[in-house]
């Protein structure tokens, strides 16, 4: 099972699909968006009352989002809820079989077949368009995760220091503020978010979103709130079972743009990759054959 959920498109999906909303629509779309996901738990009347909608406008306008009636579309985003929103203590141990090395080889066979399933789903438009807002150094790139997200982040950070300059890493939330003093309409705030949906990172998408700024996100999650604040996102796919996952996909979604941002300015790479190697060798970094 994939975190990608179902064949049919995710709430999200769908309210992105819609154009020339009425103004009730609108204000149907917004409440769902602000309501999700504790949407997937009220009924018709809460829905109503929380609006400020019609029964019978609630009704047609999840009619139009593609759900037979208001019970399909209750049923469909509970099922979504319930597969972007488990926690590693819902997920079991897997059964290992015997034998020399099996760990080794079920966690490669399974990190294998996630990469042939983001190969196979991602969008290879959307790909390019943000390796274009990345490579852009005339904007300034905020970077934002938290947990092993942040250290993967911190990993792209450092090799972004390569291709490109204008680049800020986050420190954290209490640092945020001050960090984010400088954000303006031009700048592109860059975030990943594995398994669960943080928010100190949902906050960060949404001052970029007051500000004017581009914002991006990477996760493993086909329904996420933090999609309402981003502008791109770049879906990896993990398999749902496993208690800890691996984040292979997430770290070659990574590095493939780092090698995108080379490949749409090689000589400011090369230049900067002269500089990086001098400054390791003043400061005497590492172990050399000569030295």
């Amino acid at each position: 099972m994939w975190e990608d959920g179902s064949v049919t498109s995710s709430l999200f999906e769908r309210l992105a699909q819609l154009d020339r909303l009425t103004d009730g629509e609108q204000t149907l779309a917004r409440y769902f968006e602000n309501s999700y996901p504790k949407l997937a738990f009220q009924n018709l009347e809460t829905v109503v009352q929380g609006s400020g909608v019609s029964a019978t406008s609630v009704t047609r306008f999840v009619r139009r989002l593609g759900y037979s009636d208001f019970r399909d579309f209750s049923a469909s985003v509970k099922d979504e809820v319930k597969a972007n929103f488990d926690r590693p203590l819902q997920r079991g141990r897997e059964s290992v079989s015997s034998g020399p090395g099996t760990e080794m080889i079920q966690h490669f066979s399974r990190a294998r077949t996630e990469i042939e399933q983001t190969l196979d789903t991602f969008s290879a438009e959307q790909f390019d368009e943000v390796a274009d807002l990345l490579a852009d150094e005339s904007r300034p790139l905020f970077l934002v995760s938290v947990a092993t997200g942040r250290t993967l982040l911190h990993y792209f950070y450092l090799l972004c220091k390569y291709h490109r300059g204008n680049v800020h890493m986050l420190s954290g939330i209490d640092m945020n503020s001050h960090e984010l003093v400088d954000l303006t309409p031009d700048s592109v705030v860059f975030a990943t978010a594995f398994d669960r949906h943080p928010m100190p990172v949902e906050a960060t998408l949404k001052l970029a979103r007051s500000r004017g700024a581009t914002t991006i996100l990477v996760t493993n999650r086909a329904t996420s709130p933090l999609r309402i604040y981003s502008d791109h996102v770049l879906l990896v796919q993990t398999d749902s079972t496993p208690r800890f996952k691996s984040r292979a996909t997430m770290l070659l979604m990574l590095e493939s743009l780092l090698a995108a941002m080379e490949n749409r300015a090689p000589e400011r790479t090369l230049s900067r990759t002269k500089l990086v190697e001098e400054g390791s060798d003043q400061l005497n970094m590492f172990i050399w054959p000569d030295q």
